[in-house]
């Protein structure tokens, strides 16, 4: 008999990123916002079209019964504030679509940066694992020469401080990975020890120069809302009509009725409203304005970022590699007599320094790219 066992697949950055869009209550609640904002829209633009209403009544008058039944269209096309009124609900409806997709991104993102946040705290810990076997060999070979006489007793105090240092950036950086696992079950809404293994993700790349941001298209939105509605506030000045169709169900006996109405609410409500609404489109222009130039500062500042945080990694690449041949030297002058055990020990330790030091560095330009994928509005 044959027992196949499928290997756990690790957890990869877009299936985390899929799941917290799904899941994170901000980008499901603006989500149902916006459907209920479509709603409104939809009941506003019904109010426009034709209404249809059939009537019967019967009365009783002298013993003598008289059935009379009639069929009525009605239509608020006449009104030009109910135009303005479903072109501004449909204007808030765009808008909560925007506004969702902004916060839908802003979820899937912060699940991107907790995801490397994981990557980043496990390779500290297996550093500090490194290290602390380093500092552990380290204070055998100071312990073995200050028997011997060649190291004095404060060396071998120090190599027990060292190892002792060493061994408390171990638990530290452990309960590192242990939070950070935490936060990001969080953010999926899982148990954390469903969590498993996380895959490695593909290096992210700078959004390019032509992606559409769904916080400026909220604004965007918002404005021509504000505009409707100074529009059917001015219109709130002018008569509106009504236009209504009745027989009584007689194909020869068709009434049409047109009616008009000017009305006024304490005569200068029309005007205070107009004024109100104009100064609302005013403020709307203001925070799309700002809206505009907070975005561009975000996104220059997040590639400016990204471009130091590149450099920074390319510097520790080099380190790294030049740690790795100063090892293999130390190792060739061990080999040759030329070198103690501890010298070779010192340059293992300033190598994992080194590898984890490069690792920190290239996470850290991942999540600077992130961010400005994020400010860019550029969708997973």
């Amino acid at each position: 008999m044959m027992l196949v066992v499928a290997p756990a697949l690790a957890l990869t950055l877009d299936e985390a990123v899929q799941r917290a869009a799904e899941v994170d209550p901000g980008a499901v609640v603006a989500t149902l916002s916006w459907k209920q904002a479509q709603l409104d829209a939809a009941e506003r633009w019904s109010g426009v079209l034709a209404t249809a209403q059939l009537g019967w009544q019967s009365t009783s008058l002298g013993g003598v019964t008289t059935d009379t039944s009639n069929f009525t269209l009605s239509s608020g096309a006449l009104d030009p504030q109910a135009y303005f009124d479903a072109a501004e609900q449909s204007a808030q409806a765009r808008s909560a679509r925007h506004s969702a997709d902004a916060t839908t991104l802003d979820a899937q993102y912060a699940a991107a940066v907790l995801y490397h946040s994981v990557l980043s705290a496990e390779a500290a810990l297996l550093a500090a694992q490194q290290g602390e076997e380093v500092a552990q060999a380290t204070l055998a070979a100071v312990k073995a020469r200050v028997a011997a006489g060649l190291d004095s007793e404060l060396v071998g105090r120090s190599a027990e401080a060292a190892a002792l240092l060493a061994r408390a950036d171990r638990a530290s950086a452990d309960s590192l990975v242990r939070v950070s696992r935490l936060q990001l079950a969080r953010a999926l809404s899982m148990p954390a020890s469903d969590l498993g293994a996380l895959a490695e993700p593909a290096d992210a790349l700078l959004p390019g120069d032509s992606m559409a941001s769904p916080y400026l298209d909220a604004a965007r939105e918002s404005l021509a809302a504000a505009r409707w509605e100074h529009g059917q506030d001015i219109a709130g000045l002018l008569p509106s009509g009504s236009l209504a169709t009745s027989t009584a169900l007689d194909p020869v006996d068709w009434r049409v009725t047109i009616g008009a109405t000017w009305t006024f609410d304490g005569l200068a409500g029309p005007f205070l409203r107009e004024r109100n609404s104009a100064l609302a489109v005013k403020i709307a222009e203001t925070e799309l304005d700002a809206a505009r130039r907070d975005l561009d500062l975000a996104i220059d500042s997040a590639r400016t970022q990204s471009r130091a945080a590149h450099d920074v990694a390319e510097a520790a690449r080099a380190r790294e590699a030049l740690a790795a041949e100063s090892l293999k030297v130390g190792q060739l002058r061990l080999q040759a007599g030329l070198a103690s055990t501890l010298e070779v020990l010192l340059l293992q330790e300033t190598l994992a320094d080194a590898r984890a030091d490069r690792v920190a560095s290239e996470l850290a330009e991942q999540v600077a790219i992130l961010e400005a994928r994020r400010a860019a509005g550029e969708r997973w």
